[in-house]
Parts: C-alpha cells; structure tokens; sequence
C-alpha cells in the first residue's frame, strides 16, 4: 500500500516533530517563573516518553542533528549538579540557538549561501 519511501518520510517527519515538541515544552517550562529541580524531572519524564516509542531516524541536517543534541543534553541536565538557574539560562540559550540555525536555514538564498561558503573558505 505505501512505498518503502513514503514509511521513511512518515517515521523522518514523526521523529522530527517530537523532537520538536519536546523542545518547545521545556522552553515554555522555563519560561515560567517557577522551575524547580523536581517538576523539571516530572515534566522530564512525561515529555520524554513519546520519544521513547518513536522509532529513532537518521538525520542528515545540520538543525535536526542540533535538535537531536539539544534533546539528549536537556533530558540528562536534572541528574547534573548545576543550578537550576544556570540550567535554565543555558537551556534557553542553546533552545534560542536552534531557533537561529531554523530561521537561518530557511532564509538564506542560495546566491547568498554560495558566497558565504567561499567567504569561509577563503578564511582557512
């Protein structure tokens, strides 16, 4: 019924909008004023389940690859021994970063984007 391409797209697409959840949940968990070390580890825990039954996808773009790293970093920082204020500084930094590499991704043209590779290169 659907082709071996099209179960690919649908796991990529699922597997990458949770992803994509979990992110905005916990920049909106840190958001609010009252972000403690326990209901970080709960909303950890709850948020995090879904990502567990997902089947886990390549990914070969640079933000979904942040994405990924981004994830794997935010659900092991309760077990850290930072402070919780420091954890969400740090964790809205990195969230505001990926939000860059998206908007940058989508924006750049690709006259432009050929220039700043050669900008680059010339650099090195």
């Amino acid at each position: 019924m659907y082709t071996e391409k099209q179960i690919e797209k649908y796991k990529f697409i699922k597997y990458t909008r949770e992803l994509e959840r979990f992110v905005n949940r916990v920049v909106s968990f840190f958001q609010k004023e009252n972000a403690t070390r326990e209901r970080f580890i709960e909303l950890r825990d709850r948020i995090f389940q879904p990502l567990d039954n997902i089947e886990k996808v390549e990914l070969n773009n640079h933000y979904h690859i942040e994405l990924e790293k981004f994830v794997e970093i935010t659900a092991n920082l309760p077990e850290s021994t930072k402070e919780m204020e420091e954890i969400q500084k740090n964790t809205l930094h990195q969230a505001n970063r990926l939000r860059m590499i998206k908007r940058k991704k989508n924006t750049t043209k690709d006259k432009h984007r050929k220039r700043a590779i050669e900008n680059e290169e010339r650099l090195y």
